[in-house]
């Protein structure tokens, strides 16, 4: 293993570029010291080796250690080029614990100009598997960005536009919370958590006892679990719809429906849910603003959703899990 300690006045960039590893096998685990490490303006931290990664901080709590820095696609064009942290698909194994990675950049213009999505991590790598546990990940439009297998633990997650997305085989968040936050632009923008890319066929996005909260955006306001890209079909390599929530509560400040089609403007494959891929829940809650939890309708459910049994529900956390 090869140890690195990394201050606050040290750069995590330069220190990736050092690496000259040799041996494939051999783990490397970088220490974060407490305090904020800032990137350098429009920066894009990429680490690209086959050699397993390990960054944690050295508080434990990710309050105590972050890494902060603006960029976004009107700096640097394509996914893996706008996020703070890239990984890419030369990676094998990647651990990050206890600190929080944070994308500052403000939305200045319109979404349709794609000058705002700015991914805090982006986990670019289809073969490889990615494990976050205590982390915070802040950003606005496309906060989080996964392809492969990625497993959220304990984290916290927030935005307001797709904020977590990607062409994934399977992304499971367990016991994370995940915060819709106010547009800096206005709150007469609807907000979606996820648009989901999932491999044809795959589990893609699950979430397990997770906490969906939001700011308060008025009684007009709009705020979705899920939208679709609009361009899956039976055969496409990706582009799936598939996001499942097992046993998560729901802020009542979010659309009932839980999904959109946008009005029948995007195609939304598969075109119903079931218990392996499509948008499905099972055990869901909804959050009063007085604290009690109540039953979710399942008759409020947007039409492309599927409720699924406890059996199903149980078998697919095995399934992605190995619970």
């Amino acid at each position: 293993m090869k140890n690195f300690y990394l201050s606050e006045k040290d750069s995590l960039s330069q220190l990736i570029k050092s690496l000259s590893p040799c041996n494939s096998d051999e783990e490397i685990h970088i220490l974060l010291s407490n305090g904020e490490h800032k990137g350098a303006e429009h920066e894009r931290i990429f680490y690209n080796f086959a050699n397993p990664l390990i960054i944690e901080s050295e508080s434990g709590t990710a309050e105590n250690c972050a890494l902060r820095a603006e960029n976004c696609e009107s700096y640097h064009k394509d996914t893996e080029n706008r996020a703070i942290l890239t990984f890419g698909e030369n990676c094998t194994s990647v651990v990050l614990k206890n600190f929080t990675i944070e994308n500052t950049h403000l939305k200045t213009c319109d979404d349709v100009s794609l000058g705002n999505q700015a991914e805090a991590i982006c986990f670019h790598c289809q073969k490889g598997k990615l494990y976050c546990e205590g982390m915070n990940f802040l950003s606005r439009q496309d906060t989080i960005h996964v392809k492969g297998f990625s497993h959220f633990k304990n984290c916290y997650v927030t935005g307001d536009v797709d904020f977590i997305w990607g062409y994934c085989d399977t992304a499971v968040f367990e016991n994370c919370t995940i915060h819709t936050r106010k547009d800096n632009r206005g709150d007469d923008r609807p907000a979606y958590v996820l648009q989901s890319r999932a491999l044809n066929g795959k589990p893609g996005f699950i979430f397990v006892d997770c906490d969906f909260t939001a700011d308060n955006r008025g009684e007009k306001a709009e705020i979705f679990i899920g939208r679709s890209q609009g361009t899956g079909k039976p055969n496409s390599i990706d582009r799936w719809d598939s996001i499942a929530l097992i046993n998560c509560k729901i802020s009542e400040l979010y659309d009932k429906a839980l999904w959109t089609d946008e009005d029948g403007s995007r195609a939304v494959y598969p075109e119903k849910g079931s218990a392996l891929y499509g948008w499905r829940q099972f055990g869901t809650k909804i959050a009063k603003s007085d604290g009690k939890l109540l039953p979710y309708n399942e008759a409020l459910q947007e039409k492309h959703g599927y409720t699924m049994t406890e059996k199903e529900a149980m078998g697919l956390i095995e399934l992605t899990l190995g619970k």
